[in-house]
């Protein structure tokens, strides 16, 4: 089942049966349809099975067909079309396309597709595992090569006279978009403060404490870079850095003299599968020492098991042994399961 998707203006959610009215008025306009004359439908029959092709595809898992409807309509009715198919799946993540997207003629110059678009890009990178986006249109559509543009695509190819199209043979573009240049497009203005200003004096976690060698480090940066793109400008960090980290001379410990630099880490058959970064700083603070949770990464295959938490309970614990008294830490806000872990163990954000 597709999630519910929001953005200021739009809902983007599944289709329904229930949506056949708009979406045979959508798909059997042959003017609004002109580039996208293989998908038109004829009658109200031949807009059902489209109608329930789409929903099935996205129960079958091959591909991600939204409907666009507007928040403002308490009806909830379809207004557009935004998706995309997935065709290929790799060791690192699911390789989608074509992307597209379509919109009644009486909502077309205000916006909607290129929101639509965004949020269902993000979506692709950031919940949907998908390394790469692949897109194209005619040469002539001018209005979907901006579109293209605005949300990052950029050209890869240009193939003349390519494809038969309104009784002449037109040249066609291919546009792509990969998840490193996904997050490039990213600052940390993304990051968000969470505190806990009050630490327990015990935090349960399963186990002992297991703390990364020097030797270790190409372990850790593994760990770190399969975990790239899960929060938004975040690309994992270099072998160096945690060397670096450990012996504290890190550029981020340095600058508020941090002390107890470490990694605490999860081994799953004698396998690193996940780390937690930690120090502690703001020694002499009247409100007390703070431990900083910097990273908590685990490897995407070993998700979902708990390890994340554990990792963190520990974490916490570390920093009250040390006299930490609150703790702190920065996430994307998009990057929901880690909200959501944090916020269960106590953090606010700030």
């Amino acid at each position: 089942m597709l999630p519910k998707l929001e953005t200021e203006r739009l809902i983007i959610r599944q289709y329904e049966e229930s949506d056949l009215p708009e979406y045979h008025k959508m798909m059997s306009n042959r003017q609004n349809m002109y580039y996208l004359d293989d998908i038109v439908t004829n009658t109200l029959e031949e807009s059902r099975e489209s109608l329930k092709n789409a929903i099935e595809v996205n129960k079958n898992n091959q591909a991600r067909r939204f409907c666009i409807t507007l928040k403002e309509d308490k009806n909830n009715k379809l207004i557009g079309s935004v998706g995309y198919e997935i065709y290929a799946e790799t060791p690192i993540g699911k390789i989608a396309g074509p992307m597209g997207w379509f919109i009644m003629p009486e909502f077309h110059n205000k916006g909607y597709i290129t929101e639509a678009a965004k949020k269902v890009l993000e979506f692709a990178f950031l919940q949907d595992n998908c390394v790469r986006v692949e897109t194209g249109c005619y040469k002539d559509n001018a209005p979907t090569q901006k579109v293209m543009a605005k949300v990052g695509f950029r050209k890869e190819a240009e193939k003349l006279q390519s494809q038969w199209h309104d009784g002449q043979m037109k040249d066609r573009l291919e546009f792509a978009i990969n998840k490193n240049e996904y997050m490039l497009m990213f600052d940390d203005d993304n990051f968000h403060d969470f505190w806990i200003n009050s630490l327990l004096p015990q935090y349960k976690f399963e186990g002992s404490y297991d703390f990364l060698c020097e030797s270790e480090c190409a372990d850790a940066f593994f760990v770190a870079k399969s975990c790239a793109g899960q929060s938004r400008g975040f690309t994992g960090e270099t072998e160096q850095w945690f060397c670096d980290w450990l012996k504290g001379e890190e550029g981020g410990v340095k600058d508020v003299d941090a002390t107890d630099c470490t990694v605490l880490v999860h081994r799953t058959d004698g396998k690193i599968t996940g780390i937690s970064c930690t120090c502690i700083y703001a020694h002499g603070n009247e409100k007390g020492a703070v431990v900083w949770v910097r990273m908590i990464a685990v490897i995407p295959e070993f998700q979902g098991r708990g390890i994340a938490r554990n990792l963190l309970m520990q974490t916490l614990q570390y920093g009250v042994e040390r006299g930490a008294k609150r703790a702190f830490l920065a996430v994307d806000l998009a990057n929901k399961n880690a909200v959501k872990l944090y916020e269960n163990a106590g953090f606010i954000r700030k």
